[in-house]
């Protein structure tokens, strides 16, 4: 309860008669209010009107008697203190509250006065001089605020409670079954301030059938411990001992009750791992699962594992020998099933011919579901039809021999709505994610995949809405668009300077075997100066490429030589779908007048424009590389080594290998440069030596690698494979340091022009822009 040491005389005759009371201004009981209507002791008085006539005259002479009795002192008593909270229970040794204290004068009116807090027992609680009281120990004391003589209280009450029961020796112990650990179990009990407790009663309970604890109870001492000794009981394997403290504070420990003589303990760990995309009925699956010995003695030699498909066998393994303690990974390929639903079951040490603890947790299950997938070939023309919106229809089609011609899928005639979608390689997990998405607003589906590759193709058609009846249709050496660079200046080359870009964009044509889908910016154009100050707008239909080109003095010879990359993406976007990034659209280049003349003296132009123009249509742009996950980064294992970068599209690995990269030991594939200049956007030159895509140029034909092209196709162009140059993987010694190079060298180590790369659909509309807007400054260093 909040208090004032000295209160009003309750016979007073301003009390009794009209309701005065302490902290409260007298009279209230009449509808004064303090300081206007009675004015007493403010000097203030307010006419009468006639609804307060009668409380006028019946003050009159209660205002002549105090003037009489009390003289010059009627309104000095002294000020009312009221603490806040009246009172509070703190649990833990340390635990603060903070308390306010509200000082009011006679009339109630809230005053600034300083105030002394102060504690009745400095052992129970302190306070500080902002009234923040902090535990101390046991106990009940009162909280004191004064102000001008005057205090009010609070009661403080301290009772510590326990928080927290852990084991600090003792858990985790072994043991033969039915025998004591050989260490006692020691527990400590705190508070929630972390200060231990004494005399808590601390209650030791085994699990059913896992043993007895003496003493059952104990109670803590001055370091907050208890202890017991634990015997286990006649079970294998894991035992529990529950501990608790004060009425709901409980924890646990454990134990391993061991077998007489050791012997293995064979598990599986975690239950079976399917593959994450359901398989096909064409398709072989792997199965994946830990096997573990947690027994005290090493397995057989070899432990046999046996695989059931809804309880009929579907194949047997055999474990190899594991030490206690020990486990591995294994993965057993299964199928191909039809399609349907299954349980898949494993089954370690089948026939129990090995002694072990347990026997029972030697099996695990799974479900599977296994998805049906017709066979297409070269040729074949299949009528299609679904009568449910969101079916979707899998195909696979199995190329022998490649060759450098189209392959063809179309999906046409009928009613409703179809989408089409083809990928060459491991069949992805969405359709989405097929390389080619077809999704007209009807039944009009072409995906062109350039070249015909060895391999699988897999096929899905989408159910938009019910379609059909429609013809699926492959094909091969049909005729395709193909791909065209238009060269758009900002500011002019001279002409055998614009002859050897034009060049550079020629060989890229005939690099880029298939067109892109058109784009039409004449009513969504892309505005002037996004792509670079300056830039011009684009307002036109593209097909497929536009590269902005502006030559400008930057700081003339030596210094910043050439900017360049993509700046507006095709995407496109179905029904559950994100953005499917597909290929550039827009690209910019900028170069510096004076290196483009050392250049074209140097014979170094036309290389350093082909690597310029990879750049544009998205090499070595982490933001066109990272969507279609290509580009990792891996941590080195020692410390101070720098990450190892590389990228990953299948194709470009194969290419890779290929030219001598199998022998490769160095770290992921394909290297990407992870040091020094052009880090993350150029091939690894200690790798690649002089290949056009690493980010010195020592000569003017260095060569355009297969592996540069399948890099290409990665990123979902269509390529001529017969394009590349002849090109071997130099051996390390071969490199020569770049400080010893002989004649001109174009360093390109930082030529990523890193504007925001704007995403559009189609028709231009734009979908969303990727990167912040950075400053067009150039880079690249001639030397």
């Amino acid at each position: 309860m909040t208090s004032s040491s000295r209160e009003p005389d309750s016979r007073s005759p301003l009390a009794a008669p009209f309701g005065g009371f302490p902290g409260k201004a007298p009279f209230a009981g009449l509808g004064a209010s303090p300081g206007k209507a009675l004015g007493v002791g403010l000097g203030t008085f307010r006419r009468a009107t006639p609804s307060s006539t009668l409380g006028a005259a019946l003050l009159a002479p209660l205002f002549a008697a105090c003037a009489a009795d009390a003289g010059p002192t009627a309104f000095t008593e002294s000020p009312t203190v009221v603490v806040e909270p009246y009172s509070t229970r703190l649990i833990f040794f340390g635990q603060t509250r903070s308390f306010t204290a509200t000082v009011r004068d006679p009339m109630g009116n809230r005053i600034s006065r300083p105030v002394r807090w102060s504690s009745s027992d400095p052992s129970v609680f302190t306070v500080d001089e902002v009234g923040t009281v902090t535990a101390v120990a046991d106990g009940v004391a009162e909280l004191r605020a004064t102000a001008e003589g005057v205090s009010g209280t609070a009661t403080v009450t301290v009772v510590q409670m326990p928080a927290s029961v852990e084991a600090i020796s003792g858990a985790g112990q072994d043991a033969v079954r039915g025998r004591a650990l050989p260490e006692p179990i020691v527990v400590r009990v705190t508070d929630e301030g972390g200060s231990s407790m004494s005399g808590v009663t601390v209650g030791f309970a085994p699990g059913s059938g896992n043993g007895s604890a003496s003493p059952a109870s104990a109670e803590t001492d001055a370091n907050g411990e208890a202890s017991t000794v634990w015997t286990l009981g006649d079970s294998l394997g894991a035992q529990t001992l529950d501990i608790t403290a004060g009425d709901d504070v409980v924890n646990l420990v454990s134990a391993r009750a061991l077998p007489e003589a050791p012997i293995p303990d064979l598990l599986i760990v975690g239950g079976l791992k399917p593959p994450e995309n359901d398989p096909t009925n064409l398709e072989a699956f792997g199965i994946t699962l830990q096997v573990a010995n947690e027994g005290n003695a090493p397995t057989p030699t070899a432990i046999p594992l046996t695989f059931t498909v809804d309880s009929t066998p579907a194949g047997a393994f055999e474990v190899r020998q594991l030490g206690a303690g020990e486990s591995v990974e294994v993965t057993y390929t299964l199928g191909p099933l039809e399609a349907g639903d299954y349980e898949i079951t494993a089954d370690l040490d089948p026939s129990d011919a090995i002694e072990e603890w347990f026997d029972d947790n030697n099996e695990a299950s799974a479900p599977l579901s296994v998805r049906h997938q017709s066979v297409l070939s070269v040729g074949d023309s299949l009528t299609l039809s679904s009568s449910t919106a969101g079916e979707v229809k899998l195909f696979r089609l199995d190329i022998a021999e490649p060759a450098q011609e189209a392959l063809t899928v179309r999906l046409f005639g009928g009613e409703g709505d179809g989408d089409l979608f083809v990928h060459f390689g491991e069949r992805p997990g969405h359709f989405h994610d097929y390389a080619c998405p077809s999704g007209n607003p009807d039944t009009s589906e072409l995906c062109h995949m350039m070249p015909t590759r060895a391999g699988s193709y897999h096929v899905a058609v989408h159910a938009v809405s019910a379609f059909g009846p429609s013809a699926l249709r492959v094909t091969a050496g049909d005729e395709v668009e193909p791909f065209d660079i238009e060269l758009v200046y900002a500011s002019r080359l001279t002409p055998s300077q614009a002859d050897i870009v034009r060049s550079a964009a020629d060989r890229w044509e005939s690099v880029l075997a298939s067109g892109a889908e058109d784009v039409d910016f004449r009513t969504n154009s892309v505005p002037r100066g996004f792509c670079f100050p300056g830039a011009p707008a684009v307002d036109t239909v593209v097909d497929d490429l536009v590269i902005l080109i502006d030559v400008r003095n930057i700081d003339g010879e030596g210094g910043t030589v050439v900017k360049s990359g993509p700046c507006v993406r095709r995407s496109v976007r179905f029904t559950g779908s994100g953005n499917i990034y597909q290929e550039v659209a827009v690209g910019s280049m900028m170069l510096d007048r004076e290196d483009v003349r050392a250049m074209e003296f140097d014979g170094l132009l036309r290389a350093a424009m082909e690597h310029q123009m990879a750049h544009v249509l998205g090499f070595g742009f982490e933001r066109l590389w990272g969507p279609k996950g290509l580009f990792r980064a891996v941590a080195d294992p020692v410390a101070d080594s720098v990450p190892d970068q590389f990228f990953s599209g299948p194709l470009a690995i194969a290419a890779f290998d290929a030219a001598g990269g199998s022998r490769y030991a160095g770290g992921g594939k394909v290297p990407v440069e992870n040091a020094g200049p052009g880090i993350g956007e150029h091939w690894r030159r200690s790798v690649f030596g002089n290949e056009l895509m690493t980010h010195l140029l020592t000569d003017g034909s260095p060569p355009l690698s297969l592996i540069t092209i399948e890099a290409m196709a990665d990123l979902g162009y269509g390529v001529d494979l017969t394009r590349a140059d002849r090109y071997t993987l130099p051996q390390t010694g071969d490199l020569p340091a770049a400080d010893r190079l002989d004649g001109p060298v174009l360093d390109l180590g930082d030529d990523l022009l890193r504007s925001p790369v704007m995403v559009v659909d189609r028709e231009g509309r734009v979908l969303r822009v990727r990167g912040p807007r950075a400053a067009a400054d150039g880079a690249g260093v001639r030397r």
